[in-house]
């Protein structure tokens, strides 16, 4: 389906739309652009989190912002979209305020379009990366 005010295709659209989500939202702080893009019954799977709704997931984005600045994610290649879904493998750095060190984490989004807007989303990040860098110390499996 090509979107008649681009004449982009699904998959493109999708891959665009997944592009400003990551460039106003993250890099930018547009805080107002999670409304924009994320519809209301949204749900964003986030390991053993779910978050619901754009309020579910600005007050999420606010907790990150507040406790991190200097957010900023790149992708490490290009997204990768087929139908209504869109995958980006991507790169976060971001400064801890306590001490001022940069942190650098990778993940992976896989978001499902309806309409223009974001219905569902999975994302799978390096989490025991992040609080190895915060603390110092790794995390121990058994």
């Amino acid at each position: 389906m090509a979107s008649a005010s681009t004449g982009l295709n699904e998959s493109e659209h999708n891959k665009v739309l997944l592009a400003r989500w990551f460039e106003e939202v993250w890099n930018q702080g547009r805080r107002e652009t999670i409304s924009e893009l994320m519809d209301e019954s949204a749900v964003i799977h986030d390991g053993a989190l779910e978050h619901r709704g754009p309020e579910e997931f600005e007050r999420f984005y606010d907790m990150l912002r507040a406790r991190f600045s200097n957010i900023k994610i790149e992708p490490l290649i290009e997204p990768l979209a087929e139908g209504d879904r869109v995958c980006m493998h991507w790169k976060c750095t971001m400064t801890e305020p306590n001490c001022e060190k940069v942190l650098e984490l990778t993940g992976t989004s896989v978001v499902r379009v309806e309409n223009g807007k974001f219905v569902e989303g999975w994302q799978n990040w390096d989490a025991a990366g992040l609080y190895e860098q915060v603390t110092g110390q790794a995390i121990r499996v058994g």
